[in-house]
């Protein structure tokens, strides 16, 4: 009898990268990760783990120039990581060879942006990985996925740059953040900055309030309605989403939201929808946004109650700060002031509590791969202890 496979929610966050070696620019890697943060510092060695192809002292430490996120899935992030990987083997890049940069036989220099020819050569240069992820992001498969591109250093966007001023059908400007040390004139994603790597949100911190809203209201759905069929809701047996602007409580069925996106949307042979107006606020919102809340709602509830959980105890610390920070300087602030926090069996220590609760059934690309075969895994741990494997292919892309 087949076993059906456990649902999963859309993870907070994934994404694929590009790494350079600070000490030789040549020496690229790519790979695929839920946690940027931790995964470059297994690379250059600062924690346990890590990619094989990339612990030579001698090309450490390494730097993520971009990175690649809007991943559904570890699946898909896997799909992407593998064809960006292999650009002469995968069809999504074969069926754009019109207008795919293996014909015009370039190199981008990254500080002045002149051009010169390529010698030949396998593609495997800065400028050929560029390429060949442009080519990806506008693919017929991928194209429709709500992927984006983070770039932290100058120099790789200058590259970016000149290829996609080069093109026929240059990727849209909202699909680019410009971040690090990129210039944000001309910037559409400004306000999506973060600065650096290290500051990556990486969890479902963006979705708490969403989520929060999202709980609050359908807990008492007795007045419920859909927006669209004007049918009652019921959260318990039908799936529900929520509109997530915040002063928003417009309701919908599933599939009377996509349908209803779809109808109106300018793609007519789309399958799934983007985005759409709301029927209740009429502001456009994100199919994608909706879905990760969607699926954390009814996936995993308590896992999205831990998370409010959490959310509620911070907030609460924050107030706890600010009243002591507005109270008198000569008395002094003990323990007892500012414990406030009601009764909970919750704790910090708790492995639900961790932001990466989501990994230990989501494990990250980065298996070991030996002769074409999967490693044994280890043991598993006893007790809820995360244990996560990054990608490291053995064909993973890397220039000597």
């Amino acid at each position: 009898m087949e076993v059906q496979a456990e649902l999963r929610p859309i993870p907070g966050y994934y994404c694929c990268y590009l790494l350079r070696s600070t000490v030789r620019h040549a020496s690229l890697y790519i790979g695929s990760t839920p946690n940027p943060i931790r995964r470059l510092s297994q690379h250059n060695g600062d924690a346990k783990g890590g990619a094989k192809r990339t612990a030579r002292d001698q090309l450490r430490p390494w730097e993520m120039v971009l990175v690649v996120e809007g991943f559904m899935s570890r699946v898909g992030a896997l799909q992407f990581e593998w064809a960006w990987q292999h650009p002469d083997r995968t069809r999504h890049i074969a069926s754009e060879v019109d207008d795919h940069p293996s014909q015009s036989k370039v190199i981008v220099n990254p500080k002045t942006g002149k051009t010169k020819p390529r010698p030949g050569r396998s593609r495997r240069s800065l400028t050929a990985h560029l390429e060949d992820l442009h080519t990806l992001l506008r693919s017929a498969y991928f194209s429709t996925w709500p992927l984006r591109v983070r770039f932290f250093c100058a120099d790789v966007y200058r590259v970016w740059r000149v290829w996609n001023d080069r093109v026929s059908t240059p990727l849209s400007a909202d699909k680019v953040i410009l971040d690090g040390d990129c210039s944000m004139q001309g910037g559409v994603n400004i306000n999506q900055r973060v600065g650096h790597i290290q500051k990556l949100s990486v969890d479902y911190t963006p979705l708490e309030s969403y989520l929060e809203k999202s709980m609050f209201i359908l807990d008492d759905s007795d007045e419920l309605q859909c927006q669209i069929c004007k049918a009652q809701v019921e959260p318990s047996t039908q799936q529900i989403v929520m509109c997530p602007q915040n002063s928003c409580r417009g309701t919908t069925h599933l599939l009377c939201l996509s349908t209803h996106f779809l109808d109106t949307g300018d793609d007519s042979d789309a399958l799934v929808p983007t985005r759409g107006k709301c029927p209740a606020c009429k502001e456009t919102v994100g199919w994608p946004l909706m879905m990760q809340e969607l699926s954390l709602r009814n996936r995993a509830e308590k896992e999205a109650r831990t998370i409010l959980h959490r959310k509620d105890r911070r907030e609460r610390k924050e107030l706890a700060k600010h009243s002591s920070s507005q109270s008198s300087p000569k008395k002094s602030t003990t323990a007892r002031d500012i414990s406030i926090e009601p009764t909970c069996s919750l704790t910090e220590n708790d492995p639900l509590l961790d932001d990466d609760w989501c990994e230990r059934v989501e494990l990250e690309s980065d298996t070991e791969f030996s002769s074409g075969k999967r490693a044994l895994s280890s043991p598993q741990p006893t007790r809820l202890e995360i244990v996560i494997e990054d990608s490291d292919w053995e064909d993973a892309e890397l220039v000597e």
